[in-house]
């Protein structure tokens, strides 16, 4: 069968499915059967694929089309300037966290060898590409999930920066405890677990809970990660959290509430609020009370 046969057959099993963008997905799977770049398989549509390589496509459709995500199929995501190894252990990156590296990176420029500590890496996407701009940083990663740690850890070999992370496993700060941090980042679990039935099959019945849903209300971690960051700090170092786009306003309280200098919020590339970031206050701030409820738009 040609090459663009089996991507029409497969474009309408994918598509029958509720697959969101079928025809791509299909092609994405038919260039990983035939390890092929884009333009290669663009350039020979009509090249005769053998049986095994044919059979081997359609099993990674089946699995698309029980709304496996992309990446586990591939095994694979796309993430600032690499390819990171996934599976069900690990959240799939995405791209608006990008903004947090970019971030990060902001706030650590000027700073000689920086000690930075990456809380729930996951798959070390994130602490994996800071450590990869900034040779001469300290980098951390900390994480309660052992085979989260594991995928991190292949990630660190896959790209060649073994040793230049070293891994915790632990919950947020505590396997770091007595360390001098001049940046904490995060992309914390902060879905709502009451919005469980408004995600897609892809999120909601094959990322791991523990990566997505806040363990409370969605600013449950954020109570322990904010203050837990401002004792870790050195005077003067800088906090980064990814957030919901739901709760920027109760989130910068609770980084001015902890001793943070006035919190700036950044926007992802849709407009919504994705970051917020700041420095650890220099001088004692008043306190202000935090109210624990979410914010709607």
């Amino acid at each position: 069968m040609t090459a663009t046969a089996l991507l029409s057959e497969a474009g309408g099993v994918l598509a029958a499915a509720g697959v969101p963008s079928p025809e791509w997905d299909a092609e994405r799977l038919l260039r990983q059967v035939l390890g092929c770049d884009r333009a290669a398989l663009l350039a020979n549509p009509d090249r005769v694929v053998a049986a095994p390589e044919a059979e081997r496509f359609r099993a990674l459709v089946r699995r698309r089309a029980s709304r496996e995500p992309l990446q586990y199929v591939l095994g694979v995501a796309a993430f600032w300037k690499s390819e990171f190894v996934v599976t069900p252990a690990v959240l799939i990156p995405r791209p608006e966290t990008e903004l947090l590296v970019e971030t990060a990176l902001e706030l650590v420029k000027g700073v000689e060898r920086p000690v930075i500590v990456d809380v729930g890496t996951g798959s070390g996407c994130i602490a994996l590409s800071i450590a990869a701009e900034r040779e001469d940083a300290e980098v951390h990663a900390t994480d309660m999930s052992a085979p989260a740690l594991q995928v991190a850890f292949q990630n660190a070999q896959r790209l060649g920066l073994e040793g230049r992370v070293t891994f915790h496993e632990g919950q947020i700060l505590e396997p770091v405890t007595g360390l001098e941090v001049d940046i904490v980042v995060s992309n914390p679990p902060y879905v709502d677990p009451r919005d469980l039935e408004t995600l897609a099959p892809e999120v909601r019945d094959h990322e791991p809970p523990e990566a997505l849903f806040a363990p409370g209300d969605a600013l449950s971690i954020y109570r322990r990660l904010v203050p837990a960051a401002a004792a870790a700090l050195r005077e003067g170092g800088a906090l980064a959290v990814e957030i919901s786009p739901f709760v920027p306003s109760a989130v910068t309280r609770l980084f001015v509430e902890a001793g943070f200098e006035v919190p700036a919020v950044r926007y992802d590339l849709a407009g919504r609020p994705r970051v917020v970031c700041s420095h650890r206050s220099r001088r004692p701030s008043a306190a202000r009370p935090v109210r624990p409820e979410v914010e709607s738009e």
